[in-house]
């Protein structure tokens, strides 16, 4: 009798586990299963029936998600069924597009079963030699719905900013010890105003996004010459009806605004600074009459700071010294969350708010 061996790490992926069992063991009846949670007995030895059922397995199915892409466990298990020349087969529950980058091998070598792709029913069937038929369709709607009930219990941050979050994950720079979650909100202790999250930023935006939405005072790190790429993909949209269907917004702080004087620390600096990048916006976006409405000057304090990049805000409070100037922002801490959510339709409005009453930068 063929056996099944069910690796898997943490709550979401064990969950995912458990019923990945349930619905293989209703449709291969003739095969034994094994999962840690479920089929270790009191007074055995964990680790040495772990590793007799790896050794006794036929195939080793790995329940991937993007919690346990680095737990040890996997890839001990993952690599030790590989060196076994069992069969590894990894099921992606979350869409990751370097869900293998973490390990050389097994994972690099091993066809994937991926949820996110079309071709799932038809990559789950081949991978266990089933026939389509009705009872195998009920099952696998049934085990995609139960799925989609798991991953929703367990998603952290609203599906629309789940890869930008990935993106900032990555950047080990300023996620030490964070980001941590409530109410589908991402809180990053730092990295705020950083090249890395400018970085983060125009990589999810480019050729796919829609909005991109900059609350900014100076903007030196958009205009400092590390993202060409950007104006230049903008500069090619501005020939398109509506620019193609992109929402680009950008505001500076007004440098003959009363609020200069209270913007920074260092004023003088500052507004120099400040004219600067404003001038070098301008030659930027040149003669291109479509990117110039695109910049607007504000002359009102900024409480918030505001940035959308698609169903994204990313949003930082400054905050002000005893004499009401305020603090550096850069690598300070900010939150991720929908644009949908109540936080970010008020976010939106106020932007909006600010929008409307500022002043065409090209004018």
């Amino acid at each position: 009798m063929k056996e099944i061996f069910i690796s898997w790490s943490k709550s979401k992926s064990g969950e995912l586990a458990k019923y990945t069992k349930h619905i293989l063991e209703a449709l291969l009846p003739n095969t034994r299963f094994f999962m840690s949670e479920e089929d270790i007995h009191a007074g055995e030895c964990v680790q040495d029936t772990i590793i007799r059922h790896i050794e006794q397995c036929d195939i080793l199915i790995l329940c991937f998600t993007s919690e346990n892409k680095k737990s040890p466990w996997l890839l001990y298990e993952a690599g030790y069924a590989s060196g076994l020349h069992k069969r590894v087969i990894p099921f992606l529950f979350d869409h990751d597009s370097l869900w293998h980058s973490w390990i050389d091998n097994p994972m690099n070598i091993a066809k994937e079963i991926d949820f996110s792709n079309d071709s799932f029913e038809t990559d789950f069937l081949d991978a266990f030699s089933l026939s389509d038929s009705p009872y195998t369709e009920s099952c696998i709607k049934e085990y995609r719905e139960k799925v989609h009930v798991i991953k929703e219990k367990y998603r952290q941050v609203d599906v629309q900013c789940e890869d930008l979050v990935e993106k900032l994950i990555a950047v080990d720079k300023f996620t030490i010890n964070s980001p941590y979650y409530r109410d589908k909100v991402a809180y990053f202790l730092s990295g705020f105003e950083t090249f890395e999250l400018w970085k983060a930023i125009i990589q999810s935006f480019l050729f796919t996004g829609k909005y991109l939405w900059i609350y900014g005072r100076k903007n030196m790190k958009l205009f400092g010459g590390n993202f060409n790429d950007l104006f230049e993909y903008l500069d090619k949209k501005a020939v398109q009806p509506n620019m193609g269907g992109i929402d680009f917004k950008v505001l500076f702080l007004n440098p003959e605004a009363e609020e200069v004087h209270y913007a920074h620390k260092d004023q003088d600096i500052f507004e120099s600074e400040l004219r600067t990048t404003i001038s070098r916006a301008k030659r930027i976006i040149g003669s291109n009459k479509v990117l110039q409405q695109c910049f607007k000057m504000y002359s009102n304090r900024r409480e918030e700071i505001i940035i959308r990049v698609d169903n994204c805000i990313i949003y930082a409070k400054p905050h002000f010294d005893m004499y009401g100037m305020p603090n550096i922002m850069t690598n300070s801490k900010f939150e991720v969350f929908s644009a949908s959510s109540e936080k970010g339709k008020e976010c939106i409005k106020k932007y909006l708010a600010v929008w409307n009453e500022a002043i065409y930068m090209f004018d």
